[in-house]
């Protein structure tokens, strides 16, 4: 049995080769998933470990703290972390000091650039710095270096703080801060500015106390000394809702909640990698199954010559083993060179202080055992198969088989009966909005598209063909390669199948993609059809008189703005009848944009005696729906007038809208002092940072501008981009081990058909028209996959934004036309590219050599 083996794998080393490349990939993919988890999980851990470095004990709340209990220092069990905490602590024997840590959230301007951050208090004992020195006064502040990075700042350089009211809101004018010092490495919940204790004080926002910061004396045992404050503290009667744990415990259960991260890296790299080795375990299968058809006389010799079926099976499954274990070596190797690339890419680009890649016992282990199963268990049907020939199949000739015309009635019964079932889930999923019953329902459709290839693929290969013969004037290239692959039906099912399986996925994930950001698009643009309002088009409320020209020149050169319009705004005083809510306001309408484009949507129709207005705007905190049915005074021009309330918090900026036909009586009462607001439509296309260049050039022409609709459709456009390109890096494995498949099964059909090739050359056949029958036949399981793969990923697409759009929007599908054909045309060139060695194999094949193999 072994001998055959060896004998078997030694006379099929170059078709082998293909098969292996794709065990290879699959195999790499794997392994580098679980080589850069394992990196980034290193690096949080450095992290951690660097945040906590200097203490030995950390005092934390249990719950959330009061912070302005906190902050008075009172002893109140419900006040959590206090000053009379650490003052206990100190005191403890063995307790060289003890500092209680806070922290806040602000908004940070560096340059153009508005980020969120968090404040926090320098840690005593980390005083260590890659340049400059720790902040000495109140208005220094000191950094990490990958923060620095990304703001772009530097020892010197100023930054001003602002109280915190939303992302990328750079909010009010706050103090501003020096940077005096950049620590080394990054830290592990975001942006962190480290502050004196005054400079604390003077940062704009309500400090929270996160834990006390306990360093031991000199000898000291961390686990006793964190009983003997934990002592100190219930004796005290301070302890409150607290925990006391040596910082290595701290440690260990911060990374045990930010373990996540790494743990859905490598799922999702595994999960992935295993979808390649399902690809590579077709291209094996189709492999094995074309070998041993090619073998069938030398099988049946090893059977006349005393071999057994179980010799001629296990030397079949020898054979897939030594296979799955050379690929799975070749592909470890690439792994870790994959792995290595990417932990160094990552602190190249990304972050600085990424750690090292390390070797994983698991990544040793489960990637070459994914691929060893995997190959083994595709070659054992073609084991079966071999073990069956008998021994009388010596004495016939090999030959190509002759297209099957039955129908494959217990495959298609299958198919067609599991492809019900994934439909009604996916309807089922469809409708109920659930997830699951999406992912099991595309799952078991695409599981029955592929069982029943074998019965509908070779026919339709054979009609393409009969179809592009017709168009080419009954070509007889085109005839031939379309009889060469039906009559192999199995094989070239089995590789239209591995294309169909690429094809499929990247259809869906970006049909996906584009359905659910205009689904989210669409359903922001219901709420806030403007994108972009400044206050004050011409000279009117809100602006300096005579800046309109300004503001018209920067808008007619911006590049991202596609139409505007400029509507009547009155200057309002606005209270609410009984309370004491009060603000001034522009009101204004969204009738007089209802003849522009600028609009998206009807959000801003309002019903007339209504008027739609933010309650933050005036005073009130809660609720949008607070003051809904309440009374609202409005004092314009001198005359004031009564409307219901309507809350929102998806109005502009300083603004009120009211119906068109209160908005004439408003602006009749304005009189003179009537102003004016320009509405702006931005591009689809536009980035977060084209936006913020407007906004920041608005500002300097003295507009106030609000422009939080748009940036809020650029990030989601921004989100779905990163996302897109990510997974379809993450599927580039399959699809390349299903063009290794192609090339791979139409090299093993040259070899299958030197015979055939050599008859037709000798009957006049061109070695251009057989090079061009080997690149038809390619193109032909292409464009099936294509069709299949397409449709099929279309409607994966729909069902997976379907199911997971809140109810309170309607799932939109967009399928992107330019996106579909760029997938098209990269299948077509693959398939020519695939097919390129294969076509010139068959091209060389002499008439006279070709006619005497046996």
């Amino acid at each position: 049995m072994n001998r055959i083996a060896w004998s078997n794998l030694r006379s099929a080393s170059g078709r082998l080769s293909a098969a292996m490349i794709a065990i290879a990939v699959s195999v790499a993919f794997i392994v580098a998933a679980l080589l850069f988890s394992q990196a980034f999980g290193d690096t949080l851990r450095n992290q951690v470990r660097a945040e906590w470095a200097g203490a030995d004990v950390a005092v934390t709340a249990e719950e959330p703290t009061d912070s302005v209990a906190a902050a008075s220092g009172t002893d109140d069990e419900t006040a959590g972390l206090t000053e009379s905490m650490r003052d206990t602590a100190a005191e403890v024997d063995g307790v060289e000091s003890a500092q209680l840590i806070q922290s806040g959230f602000v908004s940070l301007t560096a340059g153009s650039t508005s980020v969120s951050a968090s404040v926090s208090s320098v840690p005593q004992g980390q005083d260590e710095t890659e340049s400059g020195a720790p902040p000495q006064g109140g208005d220094e502040l000191m950094l990490r270096e990958a923060d620095a990075q990304t703001l772009g700042v530097d020892v010197g350089d100023e930054v001003s703080l602002a109280e915190f009211t939303g992302p990328g809101d750079p909010g009010a004018d706050g103090p501003t801060f020096t940077v005096s010092g950049i620590m080394p490495g990054s830290s592990s919940s975001g942006l962190t500015l480290y502050l004196t204790e005054s400079g604390l004080a003077k940062a704009p926002t309500e400090l929270t106390p996160e834990a006390i910061r306990i360093v031991a004396a000199d000898g000291t045992d961390r686990a006793h000394l964190a009983e003997a404050v934990d002592d100190a503290l219930e004796i005290s009667d301070s302890a409150g809702a607290v925990t006391v744990r040596t910082v290595d415990q701290v440690v260990a259960d911060q990374l045990k909640q930010l373990s996540g991260a790494s743990d859905m890296l490598s799922t999702v790299g595994i999960a992935f990698g295993l979808l390649a080795a399902g690809v590579a375990a077709l291209v094996i299968s189709n492999t094995f199954n074309v070998l041993v058809a090619s073998r069938t006389r030398i099988l049946a010799l090893f059977r006349a010559v005393g071999a057994s079926r179980t010799q001629v099976r296990g030397a079949s499954v020898l054979e897939s083993l030594g296979l799955g274990v050379a690929g799975s070596a070749i592909g470890v190797g690439l792994g870790l060179l994959l792995g290595w690339g990417l932990a160094a890419a990552a602190r190249a680009f990304w972050m600085p202080e990424f750690a090292q890649m390390s070797l994983s016992p698991a990544a040793l282990i489960v990637g070459p055992a994914v691929g060893i199963v995997v190959t083994v268990v595709a070659g054992l049907i073609p084991a079966i198969r071999a073990s069956r020939v008998s021994p009388i199949e010596a004495l016939r000739p090999v030959d190509v088989p002759a297209a099957a015309p039955r129908v494959r009635w217990v495959r298609m019964t299958i198919a067609v009966v599991l492809g019900a079932i994934g439909i009604g889930l996916c309807l089922l999923g469809v409708s109920s909005q659930s997830v699951v019953f999406g992912i099991l329902g595309c799952f078991g459709l695409f599981v029955a598209l592929l069982i029943g290839a074998r019965a509908f693929v070779p026919p339709l290969v054979a009609l393409l063909a009969r179809l592009v013969s017709l168009v080419t004037g009954r070509s007889t290239t085109v005839k031939l390669a379309g009889r060469s692959a039906s009559s192999a039906g199995g094989r070239t099912a089995s590789t239209t199948g591995a294309l169909l399986i690429g094809v499929t996925l990247v259809t869906a994930v970006v049909v996906g993609s584009a359905s659910l950001q205009r689904t989210l698009e669409l359903a922001t643009a219901e709420d806030t059809p403007v994108d972009l309002v400044v206050a004050g088009g011409a000279s009117g409320a809100g602006t300096e008189s005579g800046n309109s020209g300004d503001v018209s020149s920067v808008l007619d050169d911006s590049p991202i703005v596609e139409d505007r319009v400029d509507v009547d705004a009155a200057a309002a005083s606005v209270r609410v009848d009984g309370s004491e809510a009060s603000g001034d306001l522009s009101l204004t309408s969204a009738a007089g944009a209802e003849d522009s484009p600028v609009l998206r949507s009807d959000g801003y129709d309002v019903a007339e005696g209504t008027v739609l207005l933010d309650p933050s705007a005036l005073g009130v905190d809660g609720a949008s729906d607070e003051l809904d049915g309440k009374t609202a005074s409005i004092d314009v021009g001198g005359t004031t007038l009564q409307l219901k309330i309507s809350g929102s918090y998806d109005v502009p900026a300083g603004t009120a809208l009211v119906s068109g036909a209160d908005a004439q009586r408003i602006d009749e009462a304005a009189g003179d002092d009537l102003g004016e607001q320009t509405w702006v439509k931005i591009s689809d296309d536009a980035s977060t940072s084209q936006i913020e260049a407007l906004s920041s050039e608005l500002d300097g022409v003295g507009a106030s501008a609000d422009a939080a609709p748009a940036q809020l459709r650029a990030q989601f456009a921004s989100t779905f981009q990163v996302a897109l390109t990510v997974v379809l890096g993450l599927l580039a494995a399959a699809v390349i081990i299903a063009v290794i498949g192609v090339s791979n099964t139409l090299t093993l059909s040259v070899i299958d058909r030197r015979r055939e090739g050599a008859l037709l050359r000798a009957l006049g056949f061109t070695r251009r028209a057989m090079s061009r029958m080997i690149t038809i036949e390619s193109l032909l399981m292409t464009v099936i996959a294509l069709v299949f793969g397409a449709g099929v990923g279309t409607f994966f697409g729909w069902v997976g934004t379907a199911s997971i759009t809140p109810e309170s929007a309607d799932p939109v599908l967009s399928v992107p036309p330019i996106q579909i054909g760029l997938i098209a045309l990269a299948a077509l060139v693959a398939a020519l590219l695939a097919s390129a060695i294969p076509a010139r194999a068959m091209s060389r094949i002499a008439p006279a050599k070709g006619m005497s193999m046996e």
